[in-house]
C-alpha cells in the first residue's frame, strides 16, 4: 500500500460518524444508510485501497447463488429460513 492511501486509512479512525458520511459520498458518489462507525470506517477503507491499487479481478469476486438452489441470502432475513 501506498503511503499515501495508509495515511488517508489510518485518518479514517480518528473521524466522527458524520465526518465518515462525507467521506463515503466522496469516495462512492452517493449516501449511505449506515451509521455504523467501524462499518464505514472498514467499508470505506477498501475503497480507497480498491481505487488505489485496482480492484478485484472477476475470478476472485463471490458468485451468486444459483437459482433452484434454496440457499438465499435473503431468505434469512425475510423471516423464511433456508432449507
Amino acid at each position: 500500500m501506498e503511503a499515501t492511501t495508509y495515511q488517508e486509512v489510518q485518518g479514517l479512525s480518528r473521524m466522527t460518524v458524520g465526518e465518515l458520511r462525507e467521506k463515503h459520498l466522496d469516495v462512492f458518489g452517493e449516501e449511505t444508510h449506515s451509521y455504523h462507525k467501524e462499518v464505514l470506517r472498514k467499508r470505506i477503507a477498501w475503497r480507497l485501497q480498491a481505487l488505489a491499487e485496482g480492484d478485484l479481478s472477476e475470478r476472485a469476486l463471490p458468485l451468486p447463488p444459483r437459482p433452484g438452489s434454496g440457499k438465499y441470502l435473503w431468505a434469512g432475513l425475510l423471516g423464511m429460513g433456508i432449507r
